[in-house]
């Protein structure tokens, strides 16, 4: 399952139990997860003013029809694709944070 990457890395920088290559191979990994739920959303964001407009019509307002959408599968995968991107955009930066002090501890400079 592809939350498991996610998850993985999460348990893993909790932990602090990595090498400097174990956060770069992270990264990596993290990237790739990135830009699958992007192209979910994206495919998600390509079908919604369709369907909005649509739903438009059988609601007195955008409102309601933005509430309606979000009750939908669509509108619910594209929150969970957004929150996924959050959190991976998160355990990218102190992964990123990790690899940047271990360089300068590599230098003598912390």
């Amino acid at each position: 399952m592809r939350q498991d990457i996610i998850d993985r890395a999460e348990r893993e920088i909790i932990d602090s139990g990595f090498s400097p290559a174990r956060a770069a191979n992270l990264k990596i990994s993290l990237a790739a997860e990135y830009s699958y739920y992007m192209g979910r959303l994206e495919d998600i964001l390509t079908r919604r003013p369709t369907i909005w407009m649509e739903m438009r019509k059988t609601n007195q307002s955008d409102k309601a029809t933005d509430r309606e959408w979000e009750s939908t599968q669509d509108g619910i995968d594209e929150m969970v694709c957004r929150s996924r991107l959050k959190r991976i955009e998160k355990l990218i930066s102190s992964l990123s944070t990790y690899v940047r002090v271990a360089e300068g501890e590599a230098r003598n400079q912390y």
